[in-house]
């Protein structure tokens, strides 16, 4: 029993080691060196917004007061039925009344594809409703505009404010993992991804591959438009958002939170390059196998207790280093990390029975799949 006590143990930390390097490289947006002169361009900010009038109050004034203004600002009102509209114009926006969804498009992709057309900048932000830039953000992008074929996008930081969205750790982490972006071959990793909140690209260079018309059926659109990107010889760049960009992903409570990742999260799972899921399999292997280490302590020696309980103060650290990349979650969140774990893998696992029967998310009075 001790020598099987013993590999388990071995295997376990063997499978959190491997795990490594798919997220050995997080950077951050680079700051702007003093006196840099940044380059003369135009930004078009597109917002697709339906029934956001909330979030609207919150992002479009951290727009509005940033040190260097945008081009533009664009909210594509996508047929809402609350004061979406009237926040636009009042916080300065250009307002565009969206056209019915045509049935061989998604809602987000209309949207942001009517944006697009009406936008006259030499450079586009898309960003969703729920997110908020920091001070300085509009500055960091133009720098990066520098950098010739070349796409960049941002997961923002998770701004956690109830207790209950805590339960968004794993989600958010595998979310970022999955993109590739971030392991130990940096941008030249395998089928690097899009975060979809967060979008800064050439025009010329989104024109190039079609916009979201070509990826208008598709979920989630951000795996699928990068794929074009790199296809098109162009680099995908991606960043945590940390100092740049936040976001507030579920005010309306846990109903929201759970459609919210139910929506488009096995789809993303399944376009997931095979590197990235193998890395994300092995770290999830490591942190369980560290779970279920703790029911021998019982039958374990002196010798081998210490052991098991600090593989899983690891799997706790793993945790905490990665859940703190994302959002400002708790320690204790990641000291008892099995109780989230249990609810992503139920919500994941769920979100899959419902699509292999061929049934869908509702998400803001719409059907996904």
């Amino acid at each position: 029993m001790e020598l099987f006590i013993w590999i388990y143990i071995g295997s376990t930390l063997a499978s959190l080691l491997i795990s490594w390097p798919v997220y050995a490289k997080f950077r951050a947006v680079p700051k702007i060196p003093t006196g840099e002169k940044l380059p003369d361009i135009r930004i078009s900010v597109i917002i697709p917004a339906r029934n956001e009038e909330k979030n609207l109050k919150v992002l479009l004034p951290t727009i509005t007061g940033q040190s260097m203004a945008p081009h533009e600002i664009i909210v594509v009102d996508d047929n809402s039925n609350d004061c979406t509209s009237d926040i636009a114009k009042d916080n300065g926006a250009t307002l565009i009344q969206g056209m019915p969804l045509p049935d061989e498009w998604m809602g987000k992709q209309w949207a942001v594809n009517q944006g697009a057309k009406v936008a006259t900048g030499d450079w586009l932000l898309f960003l969703d409703a729920d997110t908020a830039l920091e001070d300085g953000a509009i500055e960091k992008l133009t720098l990066l505009s520098r950098e010739p074929n070349r796409v960049h996008s941002i997961c923002p930081y998770h701004q956690i404010e109830k207790k209950f969205e805590e339960l968004s750790c794993f989600f958010n982490v595998i979310m970022l993992l999955g993109t590739n972006a971030f392991s130990l071959k940096g941008e030249q990793g395998e089928g690097i991804g899009l975060f979809g909140q967060m979008l800064f690209v050439k025009r010329a260079d989104y024109e190039k591959v079609g916009g979201h018309e070509s990826v208008k059926k598709q979920i989630p659109e951000n795996f699928h438009l990068a794929r074009h990107f790199r296809e098109a010889g162009l680099t995908c760049c991606c960043y945590l958002g940390k100092g740049t960009a936040r976001m507030r992903m579920f005010p309306e409570g846990y109903r929201q939170l759970v459609a919210s990742w139910s929506k488009g999260f096995v789809s993303g799972a399944d376009h997931t390059p095979p590197s990235a899921m193998f890395g994300i399999s092995m770290w999830l292997s490591g942190i369980i196998m560290s779970t279920m280490g703790l029911l021998f302590l019982p039958v374990s020696s002196l010798t081998i207790a210490p052991f098991l309980i600090s593989l899983y103060l690891i799997s706790a650290l793993s945790c905490l280093y990665l859940f703190k990349r994302v959002g400002n979650f708790s320690i204790s969140t990641a000291l008892l990390y099995p109780f989230t774990l249990i609810f992503y893998l139920k919500v994941f696992y769920q979100s899959r029975g419902r699509r292999e029967k061929g049934e869908t998310t509702q998400w803001k009075g719409r059907d996904v799949i």
